[in-house]
């Protein structure tokens, strides 16, 4: 399963790939958007994970951004904010899942195999 990271925190950026590699996955990363949405035209992924907090482009943008474009990848977004109309927007424009930091990596592991069960 390949997934692609995107956080523009390059401290969770490392933990996550670095984790998600050890369980197995290729994992992508970038704290860039739109470099996001360049590994995207390049690639293809299984489950893209998210922060929604980002400078020059959102989580929820960038979830637009690639459902605008055909994209029906996974979308996880991950958020310091629990606020419900921002999870709700997300749910909207096209996430799938939310998980709210710090992240708790045993739950996050148990959301992707349930979209690894779907590939």
């Amino acid at each position: 399963m390949k997934i692609l990271i995107v956080d523009d925190d390059p401290v969770i950026v490392k933990a996550l790939a670095t984790r998600l590699s050890k369980d197995g996955y290729d994992v992508v990363s970038t704290t860039d958007p739109n470099q996001a949405l360049e590994s995207l035209k390049e690639d293809k992924f299984d489950l893209i994970i998210s922060d929604i907090i980002m400078p020059y482009m959102s989580g929820i943008e960038l979830v637009t951004e690639i459902k605008k474009h055909g994209g029906d990848t996974p979308i996880i977004l991950i958020s310091a904010l629990d606020q419900k109309e921002l999870i709700l927007t997300a749910f909207e424009m096209g996430a799938k899942d939310f998980v709210v930091k710090p992240i708790n990596m045993d739950e996050l592991s148990l959301r992707i195999t349930k979209y690894e069960a779907q590939n």
